[in-house]
């Protein structure tokens, strides 16, 4: 596969991961980065001017990615935070209504 190609497969790939980001599908999105890595690391410093495009659109794409993803996890983190307040009250509920 030249860098061409390679690039091309790896914006493939970022579009991949972006979908499933957007499913919140963030195993498959893991997966996928997994997959992507050795890929992205082969390729060369030397890339003609469209090559260096798309993997400017590669880069605003995973910085988007990473945006979201930090987002995501922050409501997760409120959401477990307000999970576990709920399951002490109702803990404290129950031990007072055995008294």
């Amino acid at each position: 596969m030249n860098q061409t190609e390679l690039i091309e497969r790896l914006l493939s790939m970022t579009r991949e991961i972006e979908h499933a980001a957007s499913l919140a599908d963030w195993p498959e999105a893991a997966r996928l980065t997994e997959a992507r890595s050795p890929l992205l690391m082969s390729l060369s410093a030397e890339q003609e001017p469209a090559a260096l495009d798309m993997i400017r659109r590669i880069q605003a794409i995973d910085a988007a990615l990473l945006a979201d993803a930090e987002t995501t996890q922050n409501e997760l983190h409120t959401e477990f935070e307000a999970a576990m307040g709920r399951t002490k009250a109702a803990g404290e509920y129950q031990r007072i209504a055995r008294l």
